[in-house]
C-alpha cells in the first residue's frame, strides 16, 4: 500500500513538472514574468508535496493506532480465556481428587470388612 502511494506521489510530481515545462515554452512572456510562474508553480508543488507527505504521516499513524488498540483487545482476549481455562482445570482438578479420595475411602472399606 505505501509503495502504491509513494509511487502516485512521484507520478504526481513528474506530471506537475512536465506540465509546467510545456507550459512555460509556450508561453508568450517575458523572462521576468516567466521567473514569477515558476516560482509560484514551485511553491503551489512544494506545498502539494508537504500536504500530500502530512496526509501519508496521518494515514500511517492512524493505521498503527488502529493496529494498537486491535493488539491491546486481542491480548486482554487471550488473558480472559486463559483464566478461564484455569478456572476449567482447576475445577477438574478438584473433582478428580474428590474421586480420588471417595474410590480410596470405598476401597479400604471394602478391605477391611
Amino acid at each position: 500500500m505505501a509503495k502504491k502511494s509513494i509511487t502516485g506521489f512521484v507520478a504526481f510530481l513528474l506530471g506537475g513538472m512536465i506540465g509546467a515545462t510545456i507550459g512555460l515554452l509556450y508561453a508568450p512572456q517575458s523572462g521576468e514574468e516567466t521567473r514569477k510562474v515558476l516560482i509560484d508553480e514551485g511553491q503551489e508543488m512544494v506545498d502539494k508535496a508537504k500536504t500530500s507527505i502530512q496526509e501519508a504521516e496521518d494515514s500511517a499513524l492512524s493505521a498503527i493506532q488502529e493496529t494498537q488498540s486491535r493488539l491491546e483487545t486481542l491480548n486482554q482476549e487471550a488473558k480472559e480465556r486463559i483464566e478461564k481455562l484455569q478456572d476449567i482445570a482447576k475445577d477438574t482438578l478438584q473433582e478428580q481428587k474428590d474421586s480420588l479420595v471417595k474410590g480410596y475411602s470405598n476401597a479400604r472399606e471394602v478391605v477391611m470388612e
